[in-house]
């Protein structure tokens, strides 16, 4: 319910939800857990005022009881009571911070960036498609004799075949930094890739048993259900296996936790060896979140919309350590940088960002915490300011 308190002091609210967040602060326990959100963050402007939660709950109040079905604008005094700064920039920008004290902090890993900057597809012959994501055409194997997938725009999708006695042959679809695409599998199940994204995937689901894909990456999938053929989503240190729903999965090679998130349905979570036992895996439901880390497992309720926003194109930070913030801007944004600010690394940051480019959401940053950066083609760098 943060988000919709978020989206209402920045004016984006729609008004189902302004609705939705009168009726959630009726209830006294929402109430408190409102005062409870507010304290837990601090303004951030150059004095680091101390929010006065108390305010800023009987003014929303206010302004939430009064009109139920009017959008209001918010002016930056009410914004203060609210202990949020609001920088806008044709669309607005919320940023708060914590700030870890961590001594002899270490170097994050370097991200690695994918060598090409188009996507592409690789047929079961070896042939390689690159695809624009502005063309429709149908793409053909190499000799040309049978027609494999066919593009709409930003869209691979495969025809639904009869898999009986069909050869189980692959495609791979790789999505590099600074992109995103969609595909439809031969069952109707749709995937959604994030930037720096790889999935391997049949071109149709000929093997009995099950439905098998395996993905590098970030993906979001809403899978067509068939209790006959379960969907395996394959990663290097989970597998998520499920009938039919909508899941996001995260698994890049520079992270330290792979993770699923359940939107609706259920699945089960596995370890790579452990995906033929079916009596073992873990169950998760609807706003968990499954995550692997340094081979522990575990699970925790989560706002599935931070890990579901970026297929609608928005960054979304809540509490995020700039060191993995930094991961996310390359990849969105295509480029490398090179943060030799290290006491920068633990600060946290809590903001969402739609249509910006990259200079203009490090200057949100930069207006927040003190640092220069140099922008050089692809490359940024960012050093303490003088």
């Amino acid at each position: 319910m943060k988000t919709l308190v978020l989206k209402y002091l920045a004016n984006e609210i729609s008004e189902e939800e302004l609705v939705s967040l009168k009726i959630w602060l009726k209830k006294p326990e929402n109430q408190a857990s409102f005062k409870e959100f507010i304290k837990s963050n601090q303004e951030l402007d150059l004095a680091f005022r101390q929010i006065d939660s108390e305010k800023a709950y009987r003014r929303i109040l206010e302004e939430t009881l009064e009109k139920e079905s009017v959008i209001r604008k918010i002016y930056i005094p009410i914004l203060k009571y609210a202990a949020v700064i609001i920088l806008l920039l044709a669309t607005t920008f919320l940023i708060y911070t914590n700030v870890e004290v961590v001594r002899n902090t270490k170097t994050d890993a370097k991200t690695d960036m994918p060598p090409q900057s188009q996507i592409t597809l690789e047929l079961g012959d070896g042939s390689v498609e690159v695809l624009e994501d502005y063309n429709n055409k149908t793409i053909s194997n190499k000799i040309g004799s049978a027609v494999v997938v066919k593009q709409e725009k930003d869209k691979l999708k495969y025809e639904s075949v009869g898999a009986k006695d069909i050869e189980l042959t692959y495609n791979k679809l790789t999505v590099p930094f600074g992109k995103r695409f969609e595909i439809e599998l031969s069952d109707g199940t749709v995937i959604q890739l994030n930037a720096g994204t790889i999935l391997k995937y049949p071109v149709t689901f000929s093997d009995p048993n099950s439905r098998d894909v395996y993905l590098e990456g970030e993906a979001f999938f809403s899978v067509q259900k068939n209790p006959e053929h379960p969907f395996i989503v394959h990663t290097k240190n989970m597998n998520v296996r499920v009938l039919g729903t909508k899941f996001n999965v995260s698994s890049y090679e520079n992270e330290d936790t792979t993770s699923t998130v359940l939107l609706e349905g259920s699945v089960k979570v596995l370890r790579p060896n452990e995906n033929d036992n079916l009596d073992v895996g873990t169950i998760i439901s609807p706003n968990q979140q499954a995550a692997i880390q340094y081979g522990e497992l575990s699970v925790e309720e989560v706002d599935v919309e931070k890990y579901i926003a970026w297929t609608q194109g928005i960054l979304y930070f809540d509490n995020d350590r700039f060191a993995d913030i930094v991961k996310e801007l390359e990849r969105h944004y295509n480029v490398k940088i090179l943060n030799k600010y290290q006491e920068l690394n633990s600060v946290r940051y809590t903001g969402t960002f739609q249509y910006k480019t990259i200079s203009q959401v490090l200057e949100v940053f930069k207006r927040n915490t003190q640092f220069e950066y140099k922008l050089n083609n692809e490359l940024i760098i960012i050093e303490p300011s003088l």
